[in-house]
């Protein structure tokens, strides 16, 4: 692989513009030496004063790199240093380390990049970082020196490279000889200080927060290689599991085809496998998803503030979706089969789907990747209960996830209820026929979810900005349209005509409202775009991750998907289509509208969080003391900040004492 190509694939995302720009200087030199080729160089002095002339061009541009890479790189440092220190203290005052002890109630929570407020924890006391806590703040830190690492090989290999490059085109020596006299001594090239912390960071965590055990202490810092491949084995069992759904899939279409159930039980077997069905489709998407956020460089795992170290490859949620699938299309089976199972109750077989799906849920064992469904569990625990927790990222995506799969939540509700209800009374009533109070509340919760977690923005927001009222408001709609829905359908039986019908009109006002309102947000304040109104870009915004392409099929597609509504109700009007029909092609397509709209929410959140160059998450620190802040002050006034020692374990008191 060419270099290029290895260094905007090594490279860290959220710095991309702080990287030296080896493609522009590589294009800088290949026009010198077509500008040398077209020009009159038929006179030797002519000749001599084009390429010197390049020369100082040339070697300006990379004198403007080199200043640009250093000064990023020495901010980057001296933010590592501060972190590193302030972090230190807060390890020595909790292991209780002679001479570093604090109070309890002079320890309290803040971060170091970005300050949540909490306006909930008003109160005087507060306690000191737990080993917990500690142990997720270094190993964030340590991943911000990994990269930071990287950071400093990547530039030096870039100008050693473009050095040569300049050499080899315009037989020379001076980019040697540049690449000699400036790169060596540079600030970004000294691995040094940087080294000795990564060590020290290694030992601290070894010897107070791995009670010594340095291996075990190396497997929760340790980073992936970049660029590191999926394993071998993940591929072949996603491509096992997704070969065996297929053929299972298929088998399960012969199998309703030529031997359907009975006609009284088509409905419910229909309404009581659509739910289920809704996850496997919505996870061969994440898994679609996640691939093209790696494959255009969108950092999802920092975004979504995931470890690093334990994310979730695209195989995996491929393996998940497939198992989900497999364990559907084998419920399936046995309900159309039911008879040759000797089994009498064909109901049975859709519960123990639920039940198998649920348990690989919450069970926590070993197996399809425990952390990341506990990961998942908390995040809808925190979603459910807005607004009582300061709203990240990942809780309102979640909540926007949640608002697309509205009919699958209701599909699950009738589920509970049928068995609840009709199946223990040996009633086998169709469960989406039938309809009670708690529905439209159900279709009302995920609009909730959303609006709490919107009004908890505004008032953690310290500028309390109206962006989150607005946004409010767009989920407020959906009110309103369930209102108007619920009392139309309750009412219809009493007119001739549904446009008669004054609840019809108002749902008809509703959904336009909200559709516009929706799809407008989406668009200008999802995905930033409508930025540019005239050249290139038009309609779209300067920075781009996609092709142009796309962004406009986006806007198309989402225009026409968000107005499916228009559709389903022309066809059940005319009864073109039943109800139930026009509603589960109507999911689909909504579960598919999400799908796109990941790909250019997570890109818009990206972008902003380049513009900041953040590229770990946030570290949770307790606040210092006075005599710590006097501590801090003492290690950041010493020359590099760093220890360069190594101690053994029965030194870790002599460890607290080094910097005093």
């Amino acid at each position: 692989m060419k270099f290029g190509k290895t260094f905007e694939t090594h490279l860290t995302i959220e710095w991309r513009q702080q990287y030296m720009r080896y493609t522009d200087l590589k294009t800088m030199i290949k026009q010198g030496v077509d500008g040398a080729r077209d020009s009159d160089t038929s006179l030797e002095y002519a000749t001599a004063a084009y390429y010197q002339a390049f020369e100082e061009a040339f070697f300006s541009e990379c004198q403007n790199e080199l200043e640009r890479v250093n000064n990023f790189f020495m901010e980057k440092l001296a933010e590592a240093r501060r972190k590193h220190a302030t972090l230190k203290l807060q390890l020595l005052a909790t292991a209780r380390v002679p001479g570093h002890t604090a109070s309890l109630t002079s320890l309290g929570s803040q971060r170091t990049e970005q300050v949540r407020p909490d306006p909930v924890n008003t109160s005087g006391s507060r306690k000191m970082m737990t080993q917990r806590q500690l142990r997720n703040a270094y190993s964030e830190f340590y991943l911000s020196l990994v990269l930071l690492q990287n950071f400093q090989s990547l530039n030096e290999t870039g100008f050693r490279k473009i050095c040569k490059k300049y050499d080899k085109y315009l037989r020379s020596s001076a980019g040697a000889d540049w690449f000699q006299r400036h790169i060596p001594q540079a600030a970004f090239a000294d691995q040094r200080t940087l080294q000795r912390m990564v060590i020290e960071v290694e030992d601290l965590y070894t010897f107070y927060l791995a009670a010594g055990d340095r291996s075990q202490a190396m497997n929760k810092l340790r980073v992936p290689p970049l660029g590191q491949p999926t394993p071998a084995q993940m591929v072949f069992r996603a491509g096992v599991a997704l070969g065996m759904f297929v053929m299972l899939f298929v088998l399960t279409l012969i199998s309703y085809w030529r031997r359907p159930p009975l006609q009284s039980n088509i409905l419910a077997f229909m309404s009581l496998y659509r739910g289920p069905f809704t996850w496997v489709i919505f996870n061969f998407f994440m898994a679609a998803n996640v691939t093209g956020w790696q494959r255009f460089g969108v950092n999802h795992v920092l975004i979504f503030e995931i470890d690093p170290r334990s994310h979730l490859q695209p195989a995996t949620f491929l393996e998940i979706a497939c198992t989900f699938g497999i364990l559907w299309t084998l419920s399936m089976l046995g309900f159309l089969y039911h008879g040759q199972f000797h089994v009498t109750d064909p109901f049975i077989f859709p519960l123990a789907l639920i039940l198998i799906m649920l348990l690989l849920l919450v069970v926590p064992l070993p197996i399809m990747n425990w952390p990341a469904r506990w990961w998942t569990m908390k995040l809808l625990g925190r979603v459910m209960s807005a607004p009582l927790h300061y709203v990240g990222f990942a809780d309102f995506w979640m909540g926007d996830q949640l608002n697309s799969l509205l009919t699958c939540i209701v599909d699950h509700y009738y589920i509970v209820r049928f068995y609840a209800s009709s199946w223990l009374r040996g009633q086998p009533v169709p469960p989406y026929l039938s309809t009670d109070v708690l529905v439209p509340v159900i279709y009302c919760l995920p609009a909730w979810f959303r609006f709490a977690q919107c009004l908890r923005r505004f008032r953690d927001s310290g500028s309390k900005s109206i962006s989150y009222l607005l946004n409010s408001g767009k989920y407020s709609t959906t009110f309103f349209v369930v209102l108007f829905s619920t009392l139309r359908s309750r009412t219809d039986d009493r007119y001739a005509n549904t446009f008669v019908n004054p609840y019809t009109w108002l749902l008809l006002a509703a959904s336009i409202v909200s559709t516009l309102y929706c799809f407008l947000w989406d668009v200008i304040k999802d995905f930033g775009l409508f930025r540019i109104w005239k050249g290139k870009h038009i309609f779209l915004r300067e920075k781009l991750v996609y092709p142009p392409a796309f962004y406009y099929f986006v806007i198309v597609e989402n225009l026409v998907l968000r107005w499916f509504w228009v559709i389903e109700f022309t066809l059940n009007h005319h009864a073109l289509m039943t109800p139930y029909n026009t509603k589960t092609l109507g999911s689909l397509l909504e579960i598919t509208r999400r799908f796109i709209w990941n790909y250019l929410r997570l890109e818009n959140e990206h972008l902003y969080n380049c513009g900041k160059f953040r590229a770990t998450r946030d570290i949770h620190l307790a606040a210092l003391n006075p005599r710590q802040e006097r501590m801090l002050e003492s290690m950041m006034d010493e020359s590099d900040g760093v220890s360069n020692r190594r101690q053994r374990p029965d030194e870790r008191t002599r460890l607290g004492k080094e910097y005093f």
